[in-house]
């Protein structure tokens, strides 16, 4: 791909914002896929890398909208900026999943399962499958991570036994720190790996085991994983978990006991709690209510005439409604009832 209307300087300043939070910020020269005050033009690179896009902004480009990327194998990054207040909204894209780091000013992230606004050193996950809009404003910097998802999902079933039909991977906000920090020191070690002036011969050697760690730092970040250690078993998941879960997901809207489950899972409650924290990470209720979070949401993103958020979290089997809005905003980023105004 050429480079587009380059400038003799075109992101010093935005250069000097990025500088310093990590090295995988610093992306070579020769990486630059163009600079330009063309939106238009803008929007048709960044479409060949990503997918295609709408987007309306609020005004010239104070800056000139730039991209660096660095194709992998399995991974790719890419730093852009618009140098405008704008609003993008992307096709579902199915392939690949994005994780979104902050580098400079202020952005928004919604898909139809989080939201998330954040500044700077903020990163979120977008999985495949998803609706995603973004809002970034005009001194904002993103660097981004494009993963191949058959390389997650490879590497998810391999790892920790789970199977293409029950991965786990959702959108969300990466917030622990340490995850943070796990993930942007794999991102730094790929962008050395991946800058063209890097050695082929360790790049082909490397690359392929740095794709992995990044990868498996993402996995480990999942809620579903937040302890890998119990999720690593040399055996596949048994039969009656899988019926425990079917159980659940088909009948979330229903009053329901850890005896319920059990007996439609045919086995007892001791063999089902140790199945569902060696391959889920947590207790059958607590999946239960994140079955229910999950199912709620979508409910008040897509309300019926007459609905209210009293009435939508009842029905989904939350009664305490103040704890509701404590889980909710917890494992979403915002509280039900902003969920529910937006969807109006």
């Amino acid at each position: 791909m050429s480079v587009a209307t380059v400038f003799d300087n075109p992101i010093q300043e935005l250069e000097e914002g990025a500088r310093g939070l990590m090295g995988a910020g610093d992306m070579p020269s020769q990486s630059l896929l163009f600079a330009t005050t063309d939106l238009g033009q803008a929007n048709e690179q960044v479409s060949r890398i990503y997918t295609s896009y709408r987007y309306e902004s609020k005004g010239p480009c104070r800056l000139p909208a730039s991209m660096y990327n660095l194709p992998g194998k399995a991974v790719g990054l890419s730093k852009f900026a618009y140098g405008t207040d704008i609003t993008i909204e992307p096709e579902p894209f199915e392939d690949f999943a994005l994780v979104l780091t902050t580098l400079k000013g202020q952005s928004i992230i919604s898909t139809s399962s989080m939201h998330s606004a954040g500044g700077r050193g903020s990163t979120v996950l977008v999985a495949p499958g998803e609706s995603s809009k973004y809002f970034y404003d005009a001194d904002n910097i993103q660097l981004v991570a494009r993963i191949e998802a058959s390389r997650i999902v490879e590497l998810a079933a391999s790892m920790f036994n789970f199977r293409a039909w029950d991965f786990p991977l959702m959108s969300r906000a990466i917030d622990d720190p340490r995850q943070r920090a796990l993930w942007h020191a794999s991102l730094n070690q790929l962008r050395q790996l991946l800058d063209p002036s890097a050695s082929s011969q360790v790049r082909d050697l490397m690359l392929p085991r740095a794709e992995e760690l990044l990868i498996l730092s993402l996995l480990c970040a999942q809620s579903d994983l937040q302890h890998c250690d119990a999720a690593i078993t040399p055996y596949v998941s048994p039969a009656y978990l899988k019926r425990a879960i079917a159980y659940i997901e088909e009948h979330a809207d229903q009053p329901l006991t850890l005896l319920n489950v059990t007996q439609a899972a045919h086995c007892g409650i001791r063999s089902l709690h140790r199945a569902f924290h060696e391959w889920r990470g947590i207790s059958p209720m607590r999946y239960l209510k994140e079955v229910r979070l999950r199912n709620v949401r979508q409910a008040l993103l897509n309300p019926s005439e007459g609905d209210s958020v009293t009435e939508l979290a009842i029905r989904w089997g939350f009664l305490h409604l103040g704890q509701f809005s404590v889980d909710y905003r917890r494992a979403f980023g915002e509280k039900p009832s902003d969920t529910f105004r937006r969807a109006r």
